[in-house]
């Protein structure tokens, strides 16, 4: 399951309002509704059930009634595992927020005194993503963890672009090209992490549960 707890028509959704005017934004459940569908073609693309949410964004306002929508995914999906947005990418603001809400949730979602009139659900494990930032590092005092958890997306490379093909429309920006911002991405995102792990296109995350090793002592 895909849960975007925004339409993200604030941020994500280029040339599609008048730069200026009082009425500007009177067009905005339209680009809502275009953001959707291509959100859902998106996740057709992929194979994966779409949740499409349409939440105050940039920024986003959170309180209880919202809690218990993610809190009732989660126990009625019961997920083993849950990804989301590093809570401190600084620059996204959005998914930093969305990251920490995540979380929160899922934390919620195995409380027995939510008002919840569904069952508690444990997730497993969180694996959180993010893009190297060095503000966002200044933002904790200190580096953030090294992601631990290295995929090679190789193999599924053409499938994830055809997905992300699904919102050119509103997210190409004014004589864009939207295959060649795609080359960019790739290279600079997925193909950069691969490049550091010996691999051709990866994807990278870092536990909220970090995994308990021991390397010492040594046996021979």
């Amino acid at each position: 399951m895909y849960v975007s707890l925004t339409t993200g028509v604030v941020t994500h959704a280029f040339n599609v309002f008048p730069p200026t005017g009082e009425d500007k934004l009177k067009d905005i459940d339209k680009i809502k509704e275009t953001k959707r569908q291509e959100f859902m073609t998106g996740c057709e693309r992929l194979g994966i059930k779409g949740v499409f949410l349409d939440w105050a964004e940039s920024p986003m306002l959170i309180g209880m009634e919202e809690y218990l929508v993610l809190i009732n995914l989660i126990r009625e999906f019961k997920p083993d595992v849950v990804m989301c947005p590093h809570p401190t990418e600084v620059g996204r603001q959005d998914h930093m927020d969305c990251g920490r809400y995540a979380i929160a949730a899922v934390d919620y979602a195995r409380a027995d005194g939510v008002p919840s009139p569904l069952a508690p659900h444990t997730v497993k494990d969180i694996f959180m993503f993010y893009y190297p930032d060095f503000r966002s590092d200044q933002l904790l005092g200190a580096t953030r963890k090294a992601p631990e958890v290295i995929v090679d997306i190789t193999d599924v490379l053409d499938r994830k672009r055809y997905a992300m093909e699904a919102f050119a429309g509103t997210q190409a920006k004014k004589d864009e090209d939207y295959d060649k911002k795609m080359d960019k991405f790739f290279a600079s995102v997925d193909g950069h992490v691969g490049f550091r792990n010996g691999m051709g296109y990866a994807e990278a995350f870092v536990r909220w549960h970090p995994e308990c090793v021991q390397y010492l002592p040594l046996s021979s």
